[in-house]
């Protein structure tokens, strides 16, 4: 496994409603509390990723030729 596929533990506090959330869906699609956890992270991650960089894909675009009007 590379550096950057490294599984490591995190322990968390989570309110009861969060909880009772999380083991409804982890019995719903059948995977662990952890995995649904992890993916929320990582989904998290992407959306604020792509946030960050709106701004430079918006000037690279007013570059190509393509202009949005706000």
């Amino acid at each position: 496994m590379g550096l950057d596929n490294m599984a490591v533990r995190l322990n968390t506090r989570v309110s009861d409603k969060t909880n009772e959330w999380l083991d409804k869906k982890s019995e719903e699609m059948a995977v662990s509390k952890s995995a649904l956890v992890n993916f929320a992270i990582e989904s998290y991650i992407k959306e604020t990723e792509v946030v960050h960089n709106m701004p430079n894909l918006l000037l690279e675009l007013e570059k190509s030729g393509i202009k949005l009007d706000k």
